[in-house]
């Protein structure tokens, strides 16, 4: 760490006449410097001065003419207007105002000045410094990582090239193969052919000769034997080839093999206010749930336990009748873009592929399944269940394997009294809504439970239904509650420690009863009401990199 600079001066000589000693001390009074020897006396013979060590010493005001009446020093500081001034500037204008010594202000603030600078010696430079080697020492890093992002890309790259010389070998042996299978009987029909046009040539030119002095007996005989429905007719050889089909080259499953990569965003985006920028109508269907799926396409439950496909102008593309609660986040979509949802009455989960097959993924025994969360950080999926008695969280693994159980706190006090939808945060942190029991329940990924949260007063009543978080860590929950002329229907907005920082949508704005939302790739929310078959689309977070 850098040394504060060295503010000593050289050997100071006292001011006394005659005196060379060293001046330790220091006349705040008459400005004099004195030494130890001369201190007391100089005391004795100006009653009243102020001697001070000499690096607490008042510097003598330096001369400085008013610009008013220049034959005047200024010399006087004006407490209420905070001016220096003349002693005839302060008569004239200042009478009524307080006033202090100049000299005195004058050290004051060189004091100050003199702390703040050793300060920045002392921490903000050694600070600044230490943030530039640190600033170095990520540039390394990140220099490193990326590097070993690159040699994982060429080593993945070359893996694909080996995999694709592999199968081109592989196809190449098999061409070979047939080609000589192939040729090899080709071969065989050209010289069979050969022969039997030999045969044929020495059989007529035989008989060509004969017929000049053949008899009847042995031209019948001769008719016989050329007749073209004696002759043996060759078949005419056929080329036996092979098949080809030239696959598809599909660049999101290449890149999907090569790997991704992402940057965390959330240092871009600021809240800005709320503006409507779309809306989607879900033609003859309300919208209990909705998951989006990219680019451009809609799932989303309805009352009747259908999940319907919808195009971005409200188009039907697919329709699945499922077994689904009308009150539960009860399908998702993964990052792979496969639709996965639950099935209470074969307490189930199914994935639907991109082509519509559906395959069951998961059994839940006696639990019944509900709500469902694929994560795009890890693939994991997070299934909300219960029996009659109890409710919890289960982790699997893309696959389907169980990894892990959320159900009790560290007292061993039931987390959840239901589970009606369920995200993530960009902490790991697992978000749910339980409206029975009126809040909202995070825990981390460990399942230790952080925080909960039941509303706040600028509303009467809470009832939290569909959650969602966004790329700042907020979490945004749908309050649906509804009550005879109590309309709080409402989406909440909350920091990523619970704290309640507003409300973005409330019933005036939006008039349909708030109950599912998410998040899209654009950063906007998409909102549906359970009495609408209308989706809305928000903007609320203002992108800071587009206003530089």
């Amino acid at each position: 760490m850098d040394e504060v600079p060295d503010t000593a001066q050289h050997f100071i000589e006292c001011d006394t006449e005659s005196c060379r000693n060293f001046s330790e001390f220091y006349c705040n009074t008459c400005h004099q410097r004195i030494c130890d020897q001369c201190k007391q006396c100089h005391l004795e013979q100006n009653i009243g001065h102020e001697i001070v060590l000499y690096h607490e010493r008042k510097r003598k005001l330096p001369s400085e003419k008013c610009s008013i009446h220049p034959t005047k020093d200024i010399n006087i500081h004006c407490d209420v207007c905070q001016d220096p001034l003349c002693s005839t500037c302060f008569a004239q204008h200042h009478s009524d105002h307080d006033n202090s010594d100049l000299e005195t202000i004058y050290n004051d603030i060189l004091q100050l000045c003199q702390k703040e600078i050793t300060e920045i010696w002392k921490t903000v430079i050694p600070d600044a410094k230490d943030n530039v080697k640190s600033i170095g020492e990520k540039m390394d890093n990140v220099n490193r990582e990326i590097a070993k992002f690159r040699v994982s890309m060429k080593k993945r790259a070359d893996e694909l090239k080996e995999v694709v010389d592999s199968i081109i070998n592989h196809n190449n042996k098999n061409l070979d193969e047939i080609e000589n299978f192939v040729i090899n009987d080709m071969v065989k029909q050209q010289k069979e052919t050969e022969d039997y046009i030999t045969y044929l040539e020495k059989m007529t030119s035989d008989y060509e000769r004969k017929m000049s002095s053949i008899n009847p007996t042995e031209l019948i005989s001769f008719h016989k034997d050329i007749s073209l429905a004696s002759l043996k007719m060759l078949n005419k050889a056929k080329s036996k080839l092979p098949i080809f089909t030239l696959g598809t080259l599909n660049k999101d499953e290449i890149a999907k093999q090569l790997g991704k990569i992402e940057i965390d965003l959330s240092g871009r985006f600021k809240l800005s206010s709320v503006t409507k920028v779309n809306e989607v109508t879900c033609r003859g269907h309300k919208t209990f749930h909705l998951s989006l799926l990219h680019p451009q396409k809609i799932w989303a439950s309805d009352s009747l336990g259908y999940l319907i496909q919808y195009d971005m102008v409200g188009n039907i593309l697919q329709k699945i009748s499922t077994s689904m609660r009308e009150k539960q986040g009860n399908h998702t979509v993964t990052k792979e873009g496969e639709l996965l949802y639950t099935d209470i009455d074969k307490n189930t989960v199914y994935r639907v592929t991109s082509d519509m097959s559906i395959n069951k993924l998961v059994e839940t025994g006696s639990w019944v399944p509900g709500a469902i969360y694929s994560s795009p950080i890890n693939g994991h999926i997070l299934v909300g269940m219960g029996t009659k008695s109890d409710n919890k969280v289960t982790r699997y693994n893309r696959e389907g394997r169980k990894l892990q159980d959320i159900q009790w706190d560290e007292e061993g006090q039931t987390l959840y009294q239901s589970v009606n939808f369920i995200t993530e945060n960009n902490n790991g942190d697992i978000c749910t809504s339980d409206s029975r029991a009126k809040k909202v329940v995070v825990v981390t990924k460990l399942g230790e439970y952080r925080f909960s949260y039941s509303g706040n007063e600028s509303q009467y009543r809470f009832c939290p239904y569909g959650i969602c978080t966004d790329v700042l860590g907020h979490i945004l929950v749908c309050n649906s509650h509804i009550w005879y002329n109590e309309n709080c229907s409402s989406i909440h907005l909350l920091n990523i420690n619970g704290q309640f920082l507003s409300l973005l949508l409330t019933s005036e704005q939006y008039p349909a009863y708030y109950f599912t939302l998410c998040i899209d790739n654009q950063h906007n929310f998409w909102v549906g009401g359970w009495n609408s078959s209308t989706v809305s689309v928000y903007k609320y977070l203002q992108n800071t990199k587009n206003n530089i």
